[in-house]
């Protein structure tokens, strides 16, 4: 875990001084050491925050290569940097450190952008080349490292975080409605776009080059599934594949921890990382919630007492609103996954113990954890249905209030979906509002913005998409934008390094290779990992249903701290009344407060992420100020 930043202003129009105070707004990612270089001509300057991992005394950055041509600052893990050295040696290439950041670039010394395939690891990072004068960024497969840039008149600035690119004087700081609106639905904004109108993601599996005129994009890799039914029984190559995985992760020169939250993925990774390494005394990490629906404390007890681990419980009891606000800072755009709050107060906690840590995040994408793929599948059958009879349906279970009124809605949600385009099938499932819903939430002046609006994974579907196209675009969307971002910024917030074998290259290709019978059916999921857990795990836990990791946010504040909430937002002086209907706001509040409402139609989940999602959009519209814009890019 690093930070990076820097510019390339080809007419040398950046005051590099500034560049030392956007790399102060890193410290937080790489408490270890602060440097900067700056290109003689005032052309070029890169900043970096280091957390020493590996090669702790001789790998600082910003790094030059052997022959000076190249400059680099990088932000990650590779973890076949060895094997990687070796074939470079063969080629004649001399090292003086013992760091993945010299070879890495010499890899680019060598081969350019055809490099990035040859990485195994994690990583965002810049190269210079002082004789082409090109910037050169390139981001890891799945999105696991961040890297935002902006490009103006004077040339282009990148960084790790946003607050790094807004240290500059000439970024415009200038609303972006779409994403604002991709927010309200998803709760977080899809990239490459970001809630500033003028700053940009770079996409997962994607390269920049930048030579003074507009950037150019390339995409160096894809998630391609094959659809074809394995020949063979997979378990043992899984087994295999996951080893090794492990194996690689854990290439550190300090103590590496691990996420146990009680869950398949995590556990199983314990299990091998204890079964495959040997390591005696593997510390473990866990949040224990007082409320029986979001507690798995249990189950990782019981996996740390079955493979023996060092195990460190965190109790978390009552909310404080000042802490969920410091959380809601981190992020700089509006950000409303709730379970960034127990996210970052593990990071916290386990930052006084190690400051490398392996997670099971990535276990749901590429094995079928999530039972919306089940969903989407049911989706795609009634969809066949003529719509009149699916919309008569919807009426009756809307009237009978003999089912429980969560199997109503929840049925209705299905039928719902059912009756819409292929291409809004998937946002039914992905949102906490609809389209049509944000007709009724926002400001008349801002709603002008909903004309022509669609998510954009949704504009690329097409056919007829049920589990199997949700599931690709979780692995393409919804894993960088939400998943790998919170863990990202909430660990980052501690100088905490986090790792996540499930998204190594070998299990990334195993996963695309592995037939969707071995992932879900309509009564299990994650059914060949599941198998694999009952070799190393107890029962109760290679059976456990799918629980995630959230917080109860609404009985966690209290009814003291929903006050609170609720008098933020509706303050007269409240910046989300540009943007919010207040009528609507104060009906949801309503709700969150006394915790009373229909829920036939409205979920507890529904009730307070949107709750938290106007608090965030909140936090995020005073820290910043924002210029208002209808921009829509």
């Amino acid at each position: 875990m690093c930070g990076i930043c820097g510019y390339y202003s080809p007419g040398a129009e950046f005051n590099p001084a500034t560049l030392e105070q956007a790399t102060s707004t890193l410290t937080h990612r790489g408490p270890d050491g602060t440097n900067t270089w700056a290109h003689p001509c005032g052309i070029a300057g890169f900043g970096h925050t280091r957390l020493a991992i590996i090669d702790i005394a001789g790998g600082q950055q910003p790094m030059h290569s052997t022959d000076g041509r190249l400059t680099i600052v990088f932000n990650g893990e590779i973890y076949n940097y060895r094997e990687l050295r070796h074939e470079l040696e063969s080629l004649g290439h001399v090292f003086h450190t013992h760091s993945d950041t010299e070879v890495l670039v010499t890899a680019y010394r060598e081969w350019g952008s055809g490099c990035l395939i040859r990485l195994s690891g994690m990583f965002a990072f810049a190269v210079f080349d002082n004789i082409e004068r090109k910037l050169f960024l390139a981001r890891d497969r799945t999105g696991i490292k961040p890297l935002y840039y902006c490009v103006g008149p004077k040339g282009i600035v990148f960084g790790s975080e946003l607050k790094a690119l807004l240290a500059w004087p000439e970024t415009p700081r200038r609303i972006n409605a779409r994403a604002l609106l991709d927010f309200l639905m998803l709760t977080y904004p899809l990239p490459p776009s970001t809630c500033f109108q003028d700053c940009r993601e770079l996409q997962p599996g994607c390269y920049l080059e930048f030579s003074g005129s507009a950037p150019r994009i390339y995409k160096y890799w894809t998630w391609s599934p094959q659809s074809h039914a394995n020949g063979s029984d997979p378990l043992d190559s899984l087994e295999r594949e996951l080893q090794g995985a492990v194996r690689e992760h854990l290439v550190s020169d300090v103590p590496v921890g691990a996420f146990l939250s009680g869950g398949i993925d995590s556990s199983l990774l314990v299990a091998l990382i204890a079964a495959t390494n040997g390591i005696s005394k593997l510390q473990t990490f866990n949040v224990k919630f007082a409320e029986d629906a979001y507690d798995e404390s249990e189950y990782a007890r019981a996996v740390a007492a079955h493979v023996g681990t060092e195990h460190h419980q965190l109790d978390v009891h009552a909310g404080d609103l000042s802490l969920v606000e410091t959380v809601l800072d981190q992020f700089d755009q509006p950000f409303a996954d709730s379970s960034a709050i127990p996210t970052y107060l593990i990071c916290r906690e386990i930052r006084k113990h190690v400051k490398v840590v392996v997670s099971g995040d990535g276990g749901d994408e590429m094995f079928g954890g999530y039972p919306s793929f089940a969903h989407a599948d049911a989706i795609r059958l009634l969809s066949y249905a003529p719509s009149p009879l699916l919309q008569g349906a919807e009426k009756v279970l809307s009237k009978i209030p003999i089912f429980p009124a969560d199997s109503r809605r929840q049925s209705r949600r299905l039928l719902h979906a059912a009756r819409q385009s292929a291409q809004k099938r998937l946002a039914d499932l992905c949102s906490i509002y609809s389209a049509e819903d944000l007709g009724n939430v926002l400001h008349p002046d801002f709603a002008k913005c909903l004309a022509g609006y669609e998510l954009i994974f949704v504009q690329e579907n097409n056919g007829s998409p049920g589990g199997s196209e949700l599931m690709d675009l979780t692995i393409e969307s919804v894993l960088p934008g939400d998943y790998l971002r919170k863990v990202d910024v909430a660990s980052s917030a501690h100088g905490l390094e986090v790792r996540v074998p499930m998204l190594s290259n070998r299990i990334l290709s195993f996963a695309a290779r592995l037939s969707l019978k071995h992932k879900y059916s309509w009564r299990a999921n994650k059914i060949l990992l599941r198998r694999l857990a009952r070799k190393y795990l107890p029962a109760e836990v290679a059976s456990k249903r799918k629980q995630g990791f959230g917080i109860p946010l609404d009985n966690w504040l209290g009814k003291s701290g929903r006050k609170a909430v609720s008098a933020v937002l509706l303050d007269p002086a409240a910046r989300i009344q540009q943007l919010i209907r207040r009528d609507y706001t104060e009906e949801l509040m309503g709700y969150f407060v006394t915790q009373r409402w229909d829920r036939s139609r409205l979920s507890r989940y529904s009730v307070y992420q949107r709750a938290y999602a106007l608090w965030s959009l909140e936090r995020w519209l005073l820290r910043w100020n924002p210029a208002m814009s209808s921009g829509m890019n």
